[in-house]
């Protein structure tokens, strides 16, 4: 089976570095970054990743302005992406503000192997990443 296809968006380079270590000690996967919710949006119709790992504090274009733009894509196959949002934010509002953008999990950084490993498993329950 080839490795998942996943797109780190987060602003932070060292948290995009520390996400692909992470990512390395969950599985095999093929890893594209973005540094902000607009340059995700730009390269998301030609890496068509399997997943987004995204934050939510990001300018020019946030985390939530980033989902939402990805929800009102007209080609299906880019706009139902699954997206885990990665961020320090434990608000219930953040999180609700979350949840109505149909996300496909929310944690809270940091995040460790087994929890990304875990949610990614829920995710692709039909396909195998791991080594």
């Amino acid at each position: 089976m080839s490795s998942l296809r996943v797109m780190v968006v987060d602003d932070e380079p060292f948290m995009r570095t520390t996400m692909k270590a992470t990512l390395r000690a969950v599985g095999r996967f093929v890893v594209t970054e973005a540094a902000d919710g607009a340059t995700a949006l730009a390269a998301l119709p030609e890496t068509r990743p399997d997943v987004v790992l995204c934050d939510i504090n990001m300018e020019p274009m946030g985390g939530l302005q980033f989902v939402e733009h990805l929800r009102s894509l007209p080609d299906p196959g880019v706009r139902e992406t699954p997206v885990v949002m990665i961020t320090v934010h434990a608000d219930v509002g953040t999180v609700t503000d979350a949840g109505h953008l149909h996300i496909s999990g929310y944690l809270i950084k940091p995040v460790s192997p087994k929890q990304l490993g875990d949610r990614l498993r829920a995710i692709f329950r039909d396909r195998s990443f791991e080594e």
